[in-house]
């Protein structure tokens, strides 16, 4: 089947147009409130991508552009090159700022960073950015926590990601009986996103952050992104009740945002029948539990609703790939070797599937134990004919082989890409393995990017776009066969 190039391109030429658009929001911000001091910045790059995207809609619009005509190999292309377009054209205020001068590739990476809300930044100073610019970071966290949703509901599924496929019918069967249409799936999607940004903004606000703030940190965590627009992140305002509407917040972020529609639309109704949400009930509550103990047994401390807050907010913004750490004399022991291993290897683990976190994600974790328990159960009885499930249903062999590619070829880019950067960069192995893990699976954890070469930043945006595109479509887009018609 021959890949329709003309309908990948008009794709491109549409997203150029959006990113326009959303260049238009600090732009706006900067002319009416700030005195407009960034306009010779956002005014161009809104241009070019106007330009370009207009002339790629007008290029390649025709019949042959329409959704219908959509193959499970357009889409692969299609998804690859918008993530990868739009990261490239996002760089540009970042590079035409010369505050702070940025090389492109800098740009590139923070620009990255912010679509793919891993969160990890060059700018060690956020504070004396301007505001536009630093808005543009969050607009960034906005469009790519839209874009994830996306994919991860609609897209992967029908591409049979990683064991997506597993949602296909589930979600969409149920979806039309709440929606009777595409278009309002879509519409309800972008409205439940913004209201729960709103929510959760007022709720900051309310408590006694500045409303800029509040905004681009609901945003962040919503996003689960883990910008900031202080240095030192929420531990900044020094307080309990702000650090747990973030942490709620961010909780939210890594549920599988269909089933957030759901419980809204019923009410909370059947929510927690969801396997996959339940499991990621039980692992943060049974983590959180775990760290007490720690604290409670090895450093006797006295158990308040702060030391719980602030435990809880690290292993919530770790295991849902947000980033944000809070760092305090009582929690020093999250400084610790072994438990930064336990840190890391949650946020591998990352959230629900269609959430906007990263990492491997809940339901293959759950389908590689239940495969595992009904090994070791035929290992005692050869005779057992029953077969593994996940929700009910039985797994698939097509389901398991995704999930192990899927699996074996995060593993084939974490250990080339450490290895590439440990070579390139000149640094040591640990923060090499940190740096690829931060980004690989979109976690964000703040490193001095700016002590890693040029080539090395090139590769850990690469795998940031690898990380959240579940590394199968780029995979796939570089095969041989996939070119054949």
């Amino acid at each position: 089947m021959r890949i329709n190039l003309q309908v990948v391109a008009f794709a491109n030429g549409i997203a150029l147009c959006g990113l326009a658009l959303a260049m238009c929001i600090p732009l706006l911000y900067d002319i009416i409130l700030l005195r407009r001091n960034l306009i010779e910045v956002f005014l161009p790059s809104a241009i070019i991508c106007l330009f370009l995207g207009v002339s790629t809609i007008l290029s390649f619009k025709s019949s042959n552009t329409e959704i219908s005509s959509l193959t499970r190999q357009d889409a692969f292309l299609i998804v690859s090159s918008l993530w990868i377009i739009i990261s490239i054209f996002s760089s540009f205020p970042f590079y035409f700022y010369d505050g702070i001068k940025l090389s492109f590739i800098s740009s590139f990476f923070e620009a990255t960073s912010g679509i793919t809300t891993t969160g990890a930044s060059i700018y060690q100073n956020v504070e004396i950015l301007p505001r536009t610019l630093n808005l543009w970071r969050f607009v960034l966290h906005f469009i790519g926590g839209i874009g994830i949703v996306a994919i991860g509901i609609v897209a992967f599924p029908l591409m049979k990601i990683g064991g997506m496929q597993l949602f296909l019918a589930e979600n969409s069967d149920k979806s039309q009986k709440l929606f009777p249409r595409v278009s309002q799936i879509a519409g309800f999607f972008v409205g439940t996103y913004i209201a729960i940004i709103g929510f959760f903004t007022i709720l900051l606000k309310s408590s006694g952050m500045g409303l800029f703030d509040s905004i681009c940190h609901s945003i962040s965590a919503i996003s689960t992104g883990g910008f900031s627009t202080r240095n030192l992140g929420i531990q900044y305002y020094n307080s309990s009740l702000i650090e747990f509407i973030i942490l709620c917040a961010m909780f939210m972020g890594g549920i599988t945002f269909l089933e957030i529609i759901k419980g809204l639309k019923t009410r909370g109704k059947g929510s927690l029948q969801n396997q996959q949400i339940r499991g990621y009930f039980k692992l943060t509550s049974m983590v959180v539990l775990i760290s007490l103990l720690f604290l409670f047994i090895r450093y006797n401390t006295n158990i308040s609703m702060r030391i719980i807050t602030d435990s809880a907010f690290n292993i919530i913004s770790a295991i849902t790939t947000t980033g944000l750490v809070l760092q305090n004399e009582t929690l020093s022991f999250f400084k610790e070797p072994c438990v930064k291993i336990c840190i890391f290897v949650l946020a591998m683990i990352g959230g629900c599937s269609g959430s906007t976190t990263g990492g491997i994600k809940i339901f293959r974790i759950q389908i590689l134990y239940s495969l595992f328990k009904n090994y070791i159960n035929k290992l005692s009885n050869p005779f057992n004919a029953e077969m593994p499930k996940y929700q009910t249903k039985k797994i698939e062999e097509t389901l398991i082989t995704s999930i192990i590619s899927f699996l074996f070829l995060l593993f084939l880019s974490f250990t080339f890409s450490t290895i590439l950067i440990t070579i390139t960069s000149n640094v040591s192995a640990s923060l090499a393995v940190s740096a690829v893990i931060s980004c690989l699976f979109n976690l964000g954890y703040n490193i001095d990017y700016e002590v890693i070469s040029p080539v090395s930043k090139i590769i850990l945006s690469i795998d940031m776009i690898i990380g959240r595109l579940e590394i199968i479509p780029i995979v796939a887009i570089f095969s041989k066969s996939f070119w054949k018609k």
